[in-house]
């Protein structure tokens, strides 16, 4: 009950924030700010109720199943799932003008059952807030939802499945190290520590905390007396020669803190391709080579190498796992070895027929909206190959804040001619996409992690699959509903959230320029999508058959547009790692966690003061203190 409290919470919070209070972007991150506040201020109440009422303290365990339900259900609100979400479903009726032509080239394909209707104005209520005394008009969002949610329930149960079938490779054959989990499993260790030898008992930990607290809160009095000196760390932009790309010279604590955890060569060979990419973009810029191509953030030279690096990663992925893959299909189908499998979230028969229904499932919803089945293949193997691949990076970097460098469209279309896309099939991609939730891999990354706490707990694996499964009904119907109340309430025209009123018109504007002007064919993509894939094939090979090899390929995949707000902070903690791992090794990289973790508390804390703040002084035009 309190894992559900606190997931309702989280998703309440975190859509007030970004909608109305208009303070930090809590969410934008695979380990949303919103989350990590909520869970620092629920170890610290722990601490303080463990020291008085013992008994009714929550115990390592417990705190861990709720960070699970927290991971998931802060996937949920505003950038997560529903802003761009909803935005995409609503808006091409209410927008659509005689100058974007969205009334000509796209309505007739749009299915009526997925797409509410404007009748009665009840999408411009929804943009502009409804008149004193109507009603919300909810019957035009049965249908739709209906069809959405069952969508977004089968994918959920897909990536269920997968998270517990890799859970083995990854977590015990592996060994991935899973950073983005080790500050708050580390909290979380402190509930069952001594009251002498636990994290609150070291000094570091308040060091790290005081530091980043102090940091961040002495910029709270400019608030208060405008022109008051700040410490200003962030939003600085380094142009250093012609051509090449901005670099984001400011440094975030929250990217420090969780890169810490990471393995010191994936750090050092992000900031290796990193910078290889970057004179990539420059020379690329310097002779006029322009392409086009469906990749994630930054120029699409890195962009689509980064993307073949993304695909032979999934190639790798699953080769390396091939027996380990059979094991699970032979146990599916002979249902044998059934307490070898009670560490996981299923079962591998369950797990195994859960993924194939929902794959089938899957395809014939996307076939109903109008795509032809030579594309449906490709884009529903590809919406896992893209899930799988992100959740793999993360899982191993711990590189908080990125988006898959290519999603299940630009899958698709490397089979394709540009041709063979015909209005319908365009406007089906671009319909399906609004559940792509910012290409973040909706709930796959959290539900991975949740996989690996199950592994964590041991022996309560399938008790957390019930939380998690009603974390996710509980949280995405309320998150839905009470964002639609307020976007009847406040117009959602009024909202500070670019994923529900900017992104997605200029989505529909460019589905209207492919479906009128058809896209320039570049066959150099091909060229830059098979070099990355034969560089992170040479380079895992050396990897696999050199122990000396410096360079992880992960750094590969890493792309531009993501890793240039993060880079200065990655190269801090690279820094740090290096030199506290050469000074006193292993040893002295234990005694120095504390530090970080309590950095990133101090962060989340200061995150919260600032919005307390807000919400009593300034509301609903609040400061922006988190972000990338």
């Amino acid at each position: 009950m309190f894992g559900i409290l606190t997931v309702i919470w989280i998703g309440c919070w975190n859509t007030y924030c970004e909608y109305i209070a208009s303070t930090s972007r809590m969410n934008i991150s695979h380990f949303p700010m919103a989350l990590l506040c909520t869970y620092v201020l629920i170890v610290f109440a722990n601490q303080i109720l463990r020291s008085r009422f013992q008994r009714l303290a929550f115990n390592k365990n417990e705190l861990l199943v709720v960070l699970a339900m927290g991971l998931v259900g802060a996937a949920i609100p505003a950038y997560g799932l529903t802003s761009f979400f909803l935005g995409m479903i609503s808006v091409p009726y209410y927008r659509a003008t005689p100058e974007n032509q969205w009334t000509e080239l796209v309505h007739p394909h749009l299915p009526t059952w997925l797409t509410p209707s404007n009748e009665g104005g009840a999408m411009r209520w929804l943009f502009e807030g409804l008149p004193y005394g109507m009603d919300v008009p909810w019957d035009v969002w049965y249908v739709p939802m209906f069809w959405w949610l069952s969508l977004i329930a089968a994918i959920t149960v897909a990536s269920i499945a997968i998270s517990t079938i890799l859970r083995k490779q990854w977590s015990e054959n592996e060994r991935v190290t899973y950073p983005m989990l080790g500050p708050p499993v580390s909290l979380a260790e402190a509930a069952d520590a001594g009251d002498r030898d636990g994290l609150f008992s070291t000094r570091l930990f308040w060091v790290g905390f005081g530091l980043i607290f102090l940091v961040k809160g002495w910029n709270i009095i400019s608030y208060f007396i405008p022109g008051f000196p700040q410490i200003w760390l962030g939003q600085q932009w380094l142009y250093f020669a012609r051509y090449y790309p901005p670099q984001h010279t400011g440094i975030n604590f929250f990217t420090i803190g969780f890169a810490y955890f990471a393995n010191i060569d994936l750090l050092f060979s992000i900031l290796v391709f990193h910078l290889l990419y970057m004179n990539e973009i420059a020379l690329s810029r310097r002779i006029g080579l322009a392409i086009t191509a469906k990749t994630g953030p930054g120029d699409p030279v890195a962009g689509l190498q980064s993307a073949g690096a993304f695909i032979a990663l999934v190639v790798w992925t699953f080769f390396t796992a091939r027996q380990h893959l059979a094991e699970v299909w032979r146990k599916a189908w002979r249902n044998e070895d059934r307490e070898e499998d009670s560490d996981d979230l299923m079962s591998s028969r369950t797990a195994v027929i859960s993924f194939l229904v929902s794959l089938v499932f899957i395809a014939l919803w996307i076939r109903s909206t109008g795509l032809e089945w030579k594309m449906v293949v490709p884009m529903t193997l590809g919406l896992f190959i893209a899930y799988i691949g992100l959740s793999r990076v993360i899982a191993e970097t711990g590189v908080v804040y990125m988006s898959m460098p290519i999603n299940e469209a630009g899958i698709t279309d490397l089979f394709f001619h540009p041709t063979d896309y015909s209005a319908r099939a365009r406007t089906s991609i671009t319909l399906f996409s609004a559940i792509r939730t910012q290409s973040k891999a909706m709930f796959m990354v959290p539900l991975v992690h949740v996989a690996k706490i199950g592994d964590i707990i041991r022996g309560n694996s399938r008790r957390l699959l019930g939380a998690i499964v009603l974390t996710l009904v509980v949280g995405v119907v309320a998150n839905i509903l009470y964002t639609l109340y307020l976007s009847y309430a406040y117009g959602a025209f009024n909202f500070n959230d670019l994923p529900f009123t900017r992104y997605p018109p200029r989505v529909y504007d460019a589905l209207v320029k492919q479906i009128k002007d058809m896209p320039e064919m570049k066959p150099e993509r091909y060229v830059l999508v098979g070099m990355g894939m034969l560089l992170f094939g040479v380079m895992s090979v050396l990897r696999y058959r050199f122990t000396w090899w410096p360079v992880n390929p992960m750094g590969m995949i890493v792309p531009v547009g993501h890793a240039m707000h993060s880079t200065m902070s990655i190269f801090i903690a690279w820094a740090a790692k290096s030199i506290i791992l050469r000074i006193g090794g292993i040893q002295l990289y234990n005694r120095c966690r504390p530090f970080f973790v309590g950095m990133l508390a101090g962060y989340a804390m200061a995150v919260f003061l600032s919005f307390v703040v807000d919400s009593i002084w300034f509301p609903e035009d609040g400061h922006h203190v988190h972000s990338w």
